[in-house]
């Protein structure tokens, strides 16, 4: 009986040890906070593609390290912050998205090769879909006016 007993609270204590936070300050989910403030007004050429379900554009001078705004197969929009959820902290930590696997992969593309970084890969709507990382990327809000896109935090 006693053995039984002991190994329940050593299951315990090993189980309790290998958990993480979830504070968003201090565990693995923290993604410093930047401004975020874009306007897109899909008439202009450059802006035109993202009338398409699948098509994005990318934005490097805004957010942490980018924002991706994507127009999803369900045909909403996402504004995503291109700094994976996991280590965030880290210089390699930056999302790219991957157009042939249609998924949001934590690593770079240099040439035609894509570089890992943690592993951690995200569907086009800013869920974890596998890897490292139990949380969803950042997002930021999105409202449409007609053929106009806004986007802040």
């Amino acid at each position: 009986m006693n053995k039984v007993i002991y190994s329940a609270i050593f299951m315990l204590v090993v189980v309790c040890q290998s958990c993480k936070s979830d504070d968003p300050f201090t565990g693995d989910c923290f993604i410093q906070d930047a401004a975020v403030n874009i306007t897109i007004n899909m008439d202009l050429p450059e802006y035109y593609n993202l009338r398409n379900l699948g098509e994005f554009v990318l934005f490097d001078n805004q957010g942490h390290r980018g924002v991706y705004v994507i127009h999803n197969y369900d045909d909403l929009y996402y504004a995503i912050e291109r700094t994976c959820s996991y280590q965030s902290e880290t210089d390699c930590a930056r999302v790219s998205l991957d157009n042939t696997l249609l998924q949001l992969r934590c690593g770079t593309f240099q040439a035609d090769t894509f570089k890992s970084c943690c592993g951690s890969v995200y569907d086009f709507n800013s869920t974890f879909i596998g890897g490292p990382t139990r949380c969803n990327l950042k997002t930021y809000r999105v409202s449409k006016n007609g053929n106009s896109l806004f986007i802040s935090n």
